[in-house]
């Protein structure tokens, strides 16, 4: 929906305040959401966030019918809530939000209904608002979600979420469920002719069994990053990335040292720490 003439917005507020009037509260909430981002637009910071607020009430309505019947679909009502209350700035709403997520999860998980999901980007959905929270529920929803998405033939999503998981695992220091999951993650990447992202998390599965001792399964991760680099013709950084994967799987710390410091600089932060994590683990020995 667009906005037309100056005051258009206003049949958006009418027909957000019948459709709230009907219980039709997920459509209230979406036109809320257009006047919301029209004041937005404008600048009017007080309306924006009063229109927020009130998208937030309808998702937070929508939610509780929902909650018997499909709890799974009522957090992804709560999440959108949570972010209106948020960006109207109404806290403690925000909070109550957050309340009700946790316990809804904690009842889902504890009876098993969350296994009975049916969509992936649902459980990618509630991983994603546990992740800045609760890395190890949010690699519960990313596992499953991965597990559904791979049972639906849906590979790419699969590859991804594999991935995601193997990022949660990093951040909990379980290096080897790390490594595993990246390891899938590439597999379904080279099913999908993902190369360079195929490459790169077979690095990533490398650098994190060398962290995990186990360096045998290191190496086979090293020899596929590699091989890929070769079929696919890769040939900037990630090829060498994956030459310093062989040479610290080899033991060859000072060639891998030397190696890697000449493109460390490229990497993200998070990334680079790994890499040299690696190196002091292995000079420890």
């Amino acid at each position: 929906m667009f906005v037309r003439k100056q005051d258009d917005y206003s049949e958006w507020i009418k027909m957000a305040d019948l459709a709230a009037e009907n219980k039709d509260y997920e459509r209230a909430a979406h036109l809320y959401r257009y006047v919301t981002v029209h004041f937005g637009l404008l600048n009017d910071a007080m309306n924006m966030k009063r229109f927020s607020v009130k998208a937030g009430e309808c998702y937070f309505k929508a939610g509780r019918t929902l909650q018997d019947k499909d709890p799974l679909k009522a957090i992804q009502f709560y999440i959108k809530a949570l972010r209106c209350f948020r960006e109207g700035d109404e806290k403690e709403k925000a909070s109550q939000c957050n309340i009700i997520i946790e316990n809804i999860y904690e009842s889902i998980v504890k009876d098993g209904r969350i296994d009975s999901c049916e969509d992936a980007y649902n459980l990618k959905n509630v991983g994603d608002y546990f992740v800045s929270r609760n890395v190890r529920k949010a690699a519960e929803c990313y596992g499953k979600a991965a597990e559904k998405a791979l049972k639906d033939g849906k590979l790419r999503l699969s590859g991804s979420l594999y991935g995601i998981l193997g990022e949660c695992y990093s951040r909990l220091n379980i290096y080897g469920l790390a490594a595993e999951n990246y390891a899938r993650s590439a597999s379904l990447y080279y099913e999908c002719q993902e190369f360079f992202e195929s490459a790169w998390r077979y690095c990533l599965s490398c650098f994190h069994f060398i962290l995990a001792g186990r360096k045998d399964l290191a190496s086979k991760m090293a020899v596929k990053a590699e091989s890929i680099c070769r079929e696919a013709q890769i040939n900037v950084i990630l090829n060498s990335l994956a030459s310093v994967c062989r040479l610290l799987s080899e033991g060859s710390t000072h060639e891998a040292k030397t190696l890697w410091n000449r493109f460390r600089w490229k990497f993200k932060r998070n990334y680079a720490e790994i890499v040299d994590l690696c190196f002091q683990r292995l000079d420890s020995k």
